[in-house]
């Protein structure tokens, strides 16, 4: 599978000039978009709108796992796409934040928010040697980005258990201020 997305993403970069951060701005430039998005169909309950919102978040979060595809497929080392490694970790962060904001200001938000802000700092401040992220930073951002539909299916629906639910968050808080124990002893 990982060989098809490749040939994908390769195609994308020599039919249509589509880099890494393209990509990554793609993210940037979604965010505040989709937390309208989010705000909305967690307001309304609209079912196809929910889905819409659903999907569009789907394409948009597809984009971090292709950006990064792609920059291993052009670029030899990472050193040679530290300023687009760094991007890449802002705008992750930016999209999580901007995701956050319809959900209210509440323990979880703050949290994740707060966590956030302080590794997006870090990723600026990073040598270019270290702007890449960590695994449990990836780890981190698989959950932020599973945590982020689970919470607008439990606001619009009951499907989703309150047990999974509180288990999402709890999970993606801990592994949101792991990250950052981990940023802070690979790049001090």
């Amino acid at each position: 599978m990982k060989q098809i997305f490749e040939k994908f993403v390769l195609f994308l970069h020599s039919r249509y000039g589509i880099t890494p951060n393209i990509l990554t701005y793609i993210r940037i430039f979604a965010a505040p978009w989709l937390a309208l998005f989010v705000s909305k169909s967690i307001s309304g309950k609209f079912g196809t709108f929910v889905a819409f919102t659903l999907v569009f978040y789907i394409l948009v979060i597809s984009t971090d796992f292709f950006d990064g595809l792609l920059a291993r497929q052009i670029y030899k080392r990472p050193s040679d796409h530290a300023f687009g490694g760094m991007l890449d970790r802002l705008s992750d962060k930016m999209l999580i934040i901007f995701l956050l904001i319809p959900f209210g200001l509440n323990l979880l938000t703050v949290s994740i928010v707060l966590g956030e802000s302080i590794l997006a700092y870090g990723a600026i401040k990073a040598p270019d040697h270290k702007k890449q992220a960590t695994r449990i930073g990836k780890l981190k951002m698989l959950f932020q980005a599973l945590l982020i539909p689970v919470l607008i299916i439990s606001r619009t629906t009951s499907l989703i258990p309150d047990v999974i639910l509180y288990f999402m968050i709890i999970a993606t808080m801990v592994l949101t201020y792991a990250s950052i124990y981990s940023h802070h002893f690979k790049n001090s």
